[in-house]
């Protein structure tokens, strides 16, 4: 046990350091002096677009119509009731034709649409107020939006649904900005 067999033999190492160098030295150098770029800010390079070119899939104009028609009217509110305000924001984007096909959770509902900033918020998007340590969570203080006009000063003109919770009113908000309850935040999805 322990010896080499009689017909093994003794490997070479060489550990000189001719033996681990390269054959032949490769060098490389990047001359930028013909690019457009060469000295520029790198900030300008790295600039990003401000408002992201997302477009909405459906009749923005036809989901608007309709949710401005139901202002002032109510319907029966609970799970599922076309007066909780996340069924009536579906109802108004599935007017204008669009594929609000989501179901779930508060984020699960938003499958195929596009998360967006408040800052590139349009007529159209919907704003959502998640839970933020379980956006996944149906829990009080969740609310849903739609956008119907970004006003001059940044404001938004929102209509809602089930506004006073538990009424299943439709209600209509000028001037309004996102003020989620504490340990929410504000989602905004494009369809």
């Amino acid at each position: 046990m322990g010896a080499a067999p009689a017909v093994a033999t003794e490997p070479v190492e060489d550990f000189a350091v001719a033996a681990v160098l390269p054959s032949t030295t490769v060098s490389q150098t990047l001359d930028t002096t013909g690019e457009e770029l060469a000295g520029a800010n790198i900030d300008s390079v790295l600039q990003i677009e401000e408002t992201p070119q997302v477009p909405h899939n459906f009749d923005v104009a036809a989901a608007i119509e309709l949710a401005e028609d139901e202002i002032g009217t109510s319907r029966p509110t609970g799970w599922s009731q076309p007066g909780e305000c996340i069924m009536s924001a579906q109802r108004w984007i599935r007017a204008g034709g669009g594929a609000w096909n989501g179901s779930g959770d508060p984020v699960a509902n938003y499958a195929g649409a596009t998360r967006m900033t408040v800052e590139t918020a349009a007529p159209g998007d919907i704003i959502q107020y998640e839970y933020a340590s379980s956006p996944t969570s149906w829990v009080t203080g969740v609310h849903t939006v739609m956008i119907t006009e970004v006003n001059t000063d940044g404001t938004f003109t929102i209509i809602q649904s089930n506004s006073p919770g538990g009424s299943g009113l439709v209600t209509q908000e000028t001037n309004w900005t996102p003020a989620p309850p504490a340990g929410f935040q504000a989602a905004v999805w494009r369809f």
